[in-house]
């Protein structure tokens, strides 16, 4: 198995002070849960990129590598 690199050391983040611990994107506000739920109702990385600006190319790279190396799922092609 090759190894991946994630590009953030911490893509995801759990704060008890951001929503109440709920993880969510590393600077950002916005729940891990909802780019999840994003990509399985067909959004592509470009229009996630789109409708939430926060979230930069680089740290949807680096959340598409976590949750590809954690779940066992392919990375979105686009990014």
């Amino acid at each position: 198995m090759t190894e991946v690199t994630i590009p953030i050391k911490y893509p995801v983040v759990s704060n008890p002070k951001i929503l109440g611990g709920i993880p969510v994107i590393q600077g950002t506000r916005i729940p891990a849960s909802l780019i999840f739920d994003l990509l399985q109702r067909g959004y592509t990385p470009d229009i996630i990129e789109h409708e939430y600006p926060s979230i930069s190319q680089r740290k949807l790279s680096a959340f598409y590598t976590l949750m590809a190396q954690s779940f066992n799922v392919p990375s979105p092609k686009t990014v």
